[in-house]
């Protein structure tokens, strides 16, 4: 008996030795978590061995309809292909979604302070902004989407969330800021980057019943590159055109009035971390973040 227990315990050494070694071994996942758990030597975020997936339209499409992940798709798609009473007043992310330029992340909990899932949400984004521009489309976003709650939070607690979203991915951004982009946020030419470049940022929550513009049912953040916005204002006489027909049907589709934080970015009197989460009411508080870089 002795010698059998002996030959088992010899085997499963074995097999533990491989498992470190042999990438084809199935175990070596569980070995590579198990020397995280009890290691103090924490790697730098993000952690390169998070597996994520970005999904594509026609991905999440044949998603079984009774999870949450396709029901939050499915409250998103609703949202910004509304009609009521005009169309949708962000018309590019409407073509973007219709021309599958969209790319999607699921995000389970909405605790910004979750270690896993925002060094997951930290490699998806880094993943997508480096995929090639001629991959993703003209008005590509890459759209984080959170499950439908059964008691939604206020406007100021989604606020918070996501400005601790935006500080969360920051700590954990492979590259360095980019210099000429300062780390103040209360000046005309702070913008969020990640991945060494410039990022527009927008979020829509359940709590935003009167500017409707920011509505959805679940709470969703995205994020675009700063290219969609090269495209779309090539020209001056392009942008004033795209601007005013956002405007215009920013104000007939929200039950409040335009946001006067919605400027031009680098205006003196701007500030573009005041645009990326826009209140329910025409007031914007302080940046959480007095300094984010």
């Amino acid at each position: 008996m002795v010698l059998v227990g002996l030959a088992c315990v010899l085997a499963l050494a074995s097999f533990a030795l491989r498992a470190l070694f042999l990438k084809e071994t199935p175990i070596r996942p569980y070995v590579k978590w198990a020397s995280r758990l009890f290691s103090t030597n924490y790697p730098r975020f993000p952690k390169q061995d998070v597996q994520v997936k970005i999904f594509k339209r026609q991905e999440v499409e044949a998603f079984d309809r009774t999870t949450w992940q396709y029901k939050s798709y499915d409250a998103f798609k609703g949202a910004i292909l509304s009609e009521d009473p005009v169309a949708f007043p962000c018309i590019y992310a409407t073509k973007g979604f219709k021309a599958r330029d969209h790319r999607y992340i699921f995000v389970e909990s909405e605790d910004m302070s979750h270690d896993e899932e925002m060094t997951a949400m930290a490699t998806a984004l880094q993943q997508y902004l480096g995929t090639p521009p001629s991959e993703l489309g003209p008005n590509t976003s890459l759209v984080v989407l959170f499950p439908i709650p059964s008691s939604p939070l206020s406007v100021e607690e989604y606020y918070q969330k996501y400005w601790d979203c935006l500080h969360g991915l920051r700590a954990r951004d492979p590259k360095s800021w980019p210099g000429h982009i300062p780390t103040d946020t209360d000046t005309p030419m702070w913008r969020f980057c990640f991945d060494g470049q410039p990022i527009f940022s927008a979020s829509l929550t359940p709590a935003h019943t009167k500017r409707r513009s920011r509505y959805a049912p679940c709470f969703c953040i995205v994020f675009q590159p700063n290219f969609v916005f090269d495209i779309l204002f090539s020209t001056p006489l392009k942008k004033k055109s795209a601007i005013s027909k956002v405007r215009t049907l920013l104000g007939e589709y929200d039950d409040v009035s335009i946001s006067p934080e919605l400027k031009n970015y680098g205006d003196e009197t701007g500030r573009e971390c005041k645009q990326y989460f826009i209140m329910n009411e025409n007031y914007a508080p302080s940046c959480p973040y007095s300094t984010l870089g």
